[in-house]
């Protein structure tokens, strides 16, 4: 799940980690993608792989739909899309029963093999969740030395600057939220298959969002590998608490909140950067030894 975890958050953070754009709709995409191969899976029998790349499609399709219509907003506008967004089509995997299963959700069989992408032990599923995360990360390290990359954090700096020194700024963020979108939906296709059952709120929720949100924040935002740094500490944490504390409703929320706004309090730029300071802060205290 760390893995997992880490691939989702770095997926939020292709689009609005490194163009400033809050986008707070990112679970849809997960939806997408853990329907699309559960339902063709579980109803026609077709791979699970198949149904990575036709969530995947259907991720870009829709993203392309949303991203040209909403990506000129500014804001609040634009937060407050995405939100109706994912609610949308949250609601619509409730209402549409005869698709989706509605709020009884979708029971995936279990029946080993590769091509069904299921196991009996969770070493494969780590494995894949493993290569996930790697694939993401890949992205993001290319990103940052791409075009594409130095033409998204124009335009978060100065979006009115960029293109009057050229940059298309509508053409560059549907390409980075595209991406985004299709990289999110492949996550929710690995969480569908692991989990082995899917409904509405567990995939669609606005606190899988939110939690794409914090841990790329926490670790370091618009950075390749901040997602990592914060979901390897987070996600752990969040595991500990609800296990340590199963008889108190909440109370591993709450203690996550205050661990969460003391290393934002502390270190608004995150984890990441934090950590970085503080290896060149010893190298520097090393050099000034050994001259000494």
């Amino acid at each position: 799940m760390t893995f997992l975890w880490t691939g989702l958050a770095a997926s939020w953070n292709f689009y609005s980690g490194y163009c400033g754009r809050l986008s707070i709709g990112h679970a849809a995409f997960l939806g997408i993608g853990a329907y699309a191969t559960a339902l063709l899976y579980a109803n026609y029998g077709i791979s699970p792989w198949i149904g990575i790349l036709v969530g995947g499609a259907l991720s870009a399709i829709v993203a392309l739909i949303i991203g040209g219509a909403t990506l000129r907003l500014q804001g609040t506008f634009f937060v407050l899309s995405t939100i109706a967004f994912a609610k949308i089509l949250e609601t619509f995997a409730i209402t549409a029963k005869g698709i989706t299963g509605g709020s009884l959700g979708v029971l995936i069989p279990y029946t080993p093999g590769f091509l069904n992408m299921t196991w009996s032990g969770k070493l494969p599923y780590a494995i894949i969740a493993w290569a996930y995360m790697i694939i993401v990360i890949a992205a993001c390290v290319k990103l940052e030395k791409s075009k594409l990359g130095y033409f998204l954090k124009a335009v978060g700096e100065n979006k009115e600057a960029a293109e009057n020194l050229g940059v298309n700024s509508s053409r560059t963020m549907l390409k980075a939220f595209l991406i985004s979108a299709v990289f999110t939906s492949f996550g929710g296709s690995i969480m569908a298959m692991y989990v082995m059952y899917i409904e509405p709120s567990f995939v669609m929720s606005m606190g899988n969002s939110v939690q794409f949100i914090l841990l790329a924040i926490a670790g370091g935002l618009g950075t390749a590998f901040g997602p990592l740094v914060g979901s390897f500490i987070l996600v752990p944490v969040t595991n500990i608490l609800r296990g340590s504390f199963p008889s108190i409703s909440g109370l591993h929320g709450l203690l996550l909140g205050l661990i969460l706004i003391v290393v934002l309090l502390y270190r608004t730029n995150g984890i990441l950067p934090a950590l970085r300071e503080f290896v060149d802060n010893q190298r520097r205290r090393a050099k000034n030894d050994i001259k000494s």
